[in-house]
């Protein structure tokens, strides 16, 4: 076997196991290997080797009632050193910055914690009276727009998850109903954006748009927040537009050209 083909081999290998933390860490829970299979269309035993490999690694644990595997507190410990040297923050501001002097409102930066949206960042608006959400703030993820994003970009199990059980209805507005939700998910991923008019908080709306880094992974959301008067549904053509072009401007940063790809901002629908 030549270098090369040696090196190819090495390569898929990494980047498959790559793949497999990265399943493993939007599931937010311990995964079967016919689970992880599933959800990366890949072989059961190509799987289960590199699982093989992440455990002599001590990057992932098995558990030996379920079998199932988990991120161990190793892995935990790489991400921590990771997230001090990256921060999404300095990253999004810039284009935080733009969007909020675009369109007048309040601007949002929220990350995906096990499926739910946690608010990290918050630029408020220029304006005598404005609405904001402080950072630490975690809307419920069924009836908010920074939470379906996170739904709708998730591992399968984890939507399933968060899915099954009883929905809390926050306002008359929330939607709680899981097929009604499917669909919704499912739209957020074709348009790239979401809204939730008034489910969370009576007269408050968010418009959300998905943050990718490379390998088309969610990293976050940008959302534009304010008054249903302001922050419309359907959103108006030049507010959409400016918040796609702030989420491509800093998916762009993270490495990833998914809104290039999916010819920047979507029709509204």
């Amino acid at each position: 076997m030549s270098d090369d083909t040696e090196g190819t081999a090495a390569v898929r290998s990494v980047l498959m196991a790559v793949r497999v933390l990265e399943a493993m860490a939007l599931a937010g829970g311990p995964m079967r290997v016919s689970d992880l299979a599933r959800d990366l269309a890949e072989p059961k035993g190509r799987v289960h080797r590199h699982l093989v490999t992440l455990r002599q690694a001590g990057l992932v644990a098995q558990e030996e009632t379920t079998e199932r595997y988990h991120l161990t507190w190793r892995m935990y410990q790489i991400g921590q050193a990771a997230g001090e040297q990256f921060d999404l923050k300095r990253v999004a501001e810039p284009a935080m910055h733009r969007l909020r002097d675009a369109v007048g409102q309040s601007v949002l930066l929220a990350v995906p914690t096990g499926g739910d949206p946690l608010v990290v960042h918050a630029l408020e608006a220029p304006n005598k009276v404005s609405i904001t959400v402080q950072p630490g703030n975690r809307p419920a993820a069924h009836c908010s727009a920074q939470g379906r994003i996170m739904l709708a970009f998730a591992a399968a199990e984890l939507r399933d998850r968060l899915l099954s059980g009883p929905l809390e209805k926050l306002t008359p507005d929330s939607i709680t109903d899981p097929a009604v939700l499917r669909d919704r998910i499912a739209l957020v991923r074709d348009r790239l954006w979401e809204t939730a008019p008034g489910e969370a908080l009576t007269g408050i709306n968010v418009l959300a748009a998905p943050l990718f880094a490379a390998g088309e992974v969610l990293v976050g959301s940008l959302g534009i927040v304010g008054s249903v008067q302001f922050v419309q549904d359907p959103p108006p053509a030049s507010m959409l537009e400016a918040l796609h072009e702030a989420a491509s401007a800093v998916s762009a940063r993270l490495g990833s050209n998914r809104y290039l790809a999916s010819g920047g901002t979507k029709s509204r629908q």
